[in-house]
């Protein structure tokens, strides 16, 4: 009896066990299961945190365009064609189209100058620090010189402003800080009177609207002035522009932008032409490490030269864009193109031979003597009047090289800005046609002192 109690007692234990542990196994899977829960859901929010400093940080970034894309590789049709179904598609929304259009304007302006690219032979580039960038570009003395505000004043300037000064070292033209703005650069002249030089006198004529204003050159003509600034006529950064003194009380025209290649998106700046040994020197910071620039050395053209209707648009936007120097190599004739770098080596080396040094002309005196240097005259009075020929020479040639680029422009302006670019075209034709009739007769005169010198 009391074995069957106890039997009986023991099975309501295991019975009691057994309900608890049934009872118990949904509680522990729920709290796993809550448990898990519990943490998918935190990770889940995590996740969402991670996406949405992601998405965060992707905002922060500013996605390019497809049309900004398109003009930043100068494929200006193309970024035209998708900037007018964006618009399109802009007023079907009725949203604002102003950004759109503002870069519309930028398309049409780019191919408007991409067809005006400037055929030029490049001989050499070379990659400097941005701070070594004067010191490259070696000009013969007859061409002044170039430097940093800071050097020649030996004072300390953050500004980066520079200078050149003429080969008599009487004249410099210089970028300091405009008048109540440090951190706007002016372009100023200054005299030397006696041994102390004039308080800088801003140059009329340029445009207020500038942002900066740097890397003055003047021409051998003392009258052709290239600059670099950033402004609204700028294609981005720093732009090459030239102008010219108008011959009244130091004013200067309306400065014209060089364009492609001269100029890009980038920073370019620092134009610089040694006319006795037919060099020039352009830099720019394109497709540049960050504190470095690129020199480009290349053959000045006479007068403008723009590429013809069998370069397709694919090659003259790499040529405007100089994606490679050798493209430009083949609009150079051989014997000049290994004559200028020859030059531009003996320029480095600082040995210029002084045979190449003199042939800055050929004149040709009768069937038998052509001359390429002053030293070849016999007679005194027409190497004077060849002295005289020469300057006019380079007038002409920078005149005809300015006339093209107004009348360039001209053809593209607007009606508004037609008015003083007919003017300033008015102007120069005004005095290049007279110098060009002078050369004729001076050049007479020259052949006929030195036939019938004895």
């Amino acid at each position: 009896m009391l074995n069957f109690i106890f039997n009986i007692q023991m099975n309501k234990v295991h019975i009691l066990l057994l309900v608890l542990a049934l009872l118990a196994m949904p509680l522990s899977a729920q709290r796993r299961k809550r448990t898990t829960h519990s943490r998918t859901k935190a990770k889940a929010k995590v996740t969402a945190i991670k996406s949405k400093d992601k998405a965060k940080t992707a905002d922060n970034t500013p996605t390019v365009s497809p049309a900004q894309q398109a003009i930043d590789a100068y494929r200006f049709e193309e970024a035209m064609t998708l900037l007018g179904k964006e618009i399109e598609t802009l007023h079907k929304k009725k949203q604002n189209t102003d950004a759109a259009e503002a870069l519309l304007q930028e398309a049409q302006a780019g191919a408007a100058k991409l067809h005006a690219t400037e055929r030029i032979v490049i001989i050499d580039s070379l990659v400097v620090p941005k701070d070594q960038v004067l010191k490259a570009i070696v000009l013969s003395h007859e061409n002044g010189r170039i430097d940093t505000y800071a050097s020649t004043y030996h004072t300390e300037d953050k500004s980066g402003a520079t200078l050149y000064e003429n080969e008599l070292a009487n004249k410099r033209y210089l970028a300091y800080p405009a008048a109540g703005k440090s951190s706007q650069l002016r372009l100023a002249v200054t005299d030397k009177l006696g041994e102390r030089w004039s308080s800088p006198t801003p140059l009329k004529g340029l445009p207020n609207d500038d942002v900066m204003q740097n890397f003055p050159f003047l021409l051998s003509d003392g009258v052709t002035l290239y600059y670099a600034a950033k402004g609204p006529e700028s294609m981005g950064g720093y732009d090459i522009f030239v102008t010219r003194a108008n011959g009244e009380d130091g004013a200067f025209f309306a400065p014209e932008n060089l364009g492609f290649p001269y100029n890009s998106t980038a920073n370019d700046y620092m134009l610089a032409i040694d006319e006795l040994n037919q060099l020039g020197w352009f830099v720019s910071d394109r497709r540049q490490p960050a504190g470095k620039a690129c020199i480009y050395t290349f053959i000045p053209n006479a007068t403008r030269e723009l590429y013809g209707d069998e370069t397709s648009e694919q090659e003259l936007s790499a040529l405007a864009r100089i994606t490679s120097i050798r493209d430009t190599w083949p609009s150079a004739k051989k014997a000049d193109f290994k004559a200028a770098t020859t030059r531009l080596e003996s320029l480095r080396n600082g040995k210029m031979d002084v045979k190449g040094k003199a042939r800055e002309f050929e004149f040709v005196i009768d069937d038998n003597r052509t001359y390429c240097q002053l030293a070849d005259f016999r007679s005194p009075q027409a190497r004077e009047k060849m002295k005289r020929w020469l300057i006019l020479y380079k007038n002409t040639q920078t005149d005809a090289i300015m006339l093209q680029r107004l009348r360039d422009n001209y053809a593209m302006a607007k009606a508004e800005q037609r008015k003083q670019l007919e003017q300033s075209i008015l102007w120069l034709e005004a005095t290049h046609f007279p110098q060009l009739e002078q050369m004729k007769q001076l050049a007479k005169e020259i052949r006929n002192s030195e036939i019938t010198h004895k």
